[in-house]
């Protein structure tokens, strides 16, 4: 076996966001760090995740806005998707950056090392699997960054053609006349968005009792409605029993004949826990992810984990010296730019600097239509506190940038305390995803109701809501009849 004599300051196992931005950040410390990945730069995220279901939403949104042209007085008769292009742009938004990250690494200095990874001992990582021999690198520091899969759901087994993930969901030949979805958190009801968009007859199956269930309810409750106005079926407190897909398998169970789907593979039938029997082309399987950390060698050297979830402080590191883990590995808020600080505060502490996580304000984005923002605390959470809680609320609908665009739909949320502290914010409506970044200013530094209020917004733009709700907690709102004060 080939020893790599190279002294590194940090091994980065896993090549995903908060991997490689953990590398470069230790070059720009004045660090050596070398990355290994045994699939392809970028991660969940880049490949498989965000980017791409991004690119996609980004043509199914165009679609719906040129499906409304009209309303705009643009004659756009005959529009139709052109699915094939559709992935292909896709494909081609994904490579172009994946080649930006590998530039961004090797004009860091970063090694790229292709192969899996395994920690072998203090300091010691052995490289198997990839084009080069096998090798064994040594660092003063181990990062490891693996990721998270794909949680699977007990009795139900995914085939890869008509019982699938959202890894096979992003690589379909043809859009599915008819998908049900296991799961309403952000995953299902992007996917949800995505396809009802083009043509797609969606049945979501959630078995809590709101969709996106770590959303505000208040949220939560809107944005099925607007849903069902869409012509999605939604199913809350129910459960998926079993998938059943082959013939044979129905035999005498009384189940309504399988049909061919377009890709001619076998339709599949559902069963739920109220009773309910739905036969869809394909069934998604939504469920969530979970952390990745096994097979890594960490076991055998005393690491604390939690079954395959590495157990990391606010530093990012574990309970060995020299070995830290970032991102969804430990199994923390599983959320790219969090393993993003994740990987930074992790760089800054093997370079020598006292750097911690500040988890109080991580804003959450669902790319759906409409779109939703949050963060901090939601109503509910606010009010087991103990604080006296003041709600203010803005439509979208007296917002005069948010008509222009033809998108009156939604409103902002804003909690906040007695004293005038903002507790959380909530949005829902046209470009929540991007106005969720100032409410997340204001909570990380503590810029209160008074000083959103004072802070002269442009007009007309749809910040402009995130002040009214704010003036709302006390009253105060100027562009929507409120109860005179005094």
């Amino acid at each position: 076996m080939e020893v790599e004599l190279a002294e590194y300051d940090a091994i980065v196992i896993g090549g995903g966001l908060g991997g490689y931005i953990c590398a470069i950040r230790t070059a720009q410390l004045g660090g050596k760090a070398c990355v290994i990945e045994e699939d392809k730069i970028g991660g969940t995220c880049l490949n498989r995740g965000c980017i791409p279901t991004k690119a996609l939403l980004t043509t199914a949104g165009l679609f719906s806005r040129i499906k409304k042209a009209k309303d705009f007085g643009i004659k756009a008769e005959g529009c139709s998707v052109d699915f094939t292009a559709m992935m292909d742009r896709k494909e081609k938004i994904v490579a172009r950056l994946r080649a930006g990250v590998e530039f961004l690494l090797k004009n860091n200095g970063i090694d790229i090392v292709k192969g899996k990874g395994k920690v072998t001992g203090k300091g010691t990582v052995e490289v198997t699997g990839g084009t080069e021999p096998q090798k064994t690198l040594s660092g003063r520091n181990i990062v490891v960054a693996t990721g998270s899969v794909v949680a699977r759901v007990p009795g139900i087994e995914c085939n890869g053609t008509n019982i699938i993930t959202s890894n096979e969901m992003l690589s379909l030949a043809s859009v599915p006349s008819s998908l049900l979805i296991i799961g309403g958190g952000v995953i299902g009801c992007e996917f949800a968005s995505l396809f009802s968009e083009i043509g797609t007859k969606i049945t979501i199956v959630e078995m809590l009792p709101q969709i996106l269930p770590l959303e505000d309810e208040e949220i939560s409750k809107t944005f099925r409605r607007m849903l069902e106005k869409q012509g999605i079926k939604i199913y809350t407190d129910t459960k998926v029993n079993a998938v059943v897909s082959p013939p044979s398998a129905e035999a005498g169970r009384g189940l309504a004949p399988i049909s061919i789907g377009a890709d001619g593979q076998s339709s599949v039938v559902s069963e739920l826990s109220n009773g309910e029997k739905i036969e869809t082309e394909k069934v998604l399987v939504c469920t969530g992810r979970a952390p990745n950390g096994s097979g890594l060698g960490l076991e055998e050297l005393g690491v604390k984990m939690d079954r395959a979830r590495v157990i990391a402080d606010e530093k990012m590191h574990t309970n060995i010296e020299g070995i830290y883990a970032v991102g969804d590995v430990n199994g923390g808020i599983m959320l790219a730019h969090v393993a993003t600080a994740e990987g930074v505060v992790a760089a800054e502490n093997i370079m020598g600097k006292d750097s911690r996580m500040d988890y109080t304000a991580v804003p959450g984005c669902i790319f759906t239509f409409p779109e939703i923002g949050s963060v901090g605390l939601t109503e509910k959470k606010a009010r087991e506190t103990g604080a006296e809680v003041t709600v203010g609320r803005f439509p979208f609908s007296a917002c005069g940038k948010a008509i222009a665009m033809g998108e009156p739909d939604g409103f902002v949320k804003v909690i906040a305390d007695k004293s005038g502290k903002v507790l959380g914010v909530h949005i829902i409506g046209p470009e929540a995803t991007n106005l969720i970044a100032e409410a997340a200013v204001c909570i990380r530094n503590n810029i209160g109701i008074e000083g959103i209020a004072k802070t002269i917004h442009a007009h007309p733009t749809l910040p402009e809501a995130v002040v009214e709700a704010a003036l709302d907690t006390r009253s105060e709102a100027l562009q929507i009849l409120r109860k005179k004060i005094g």
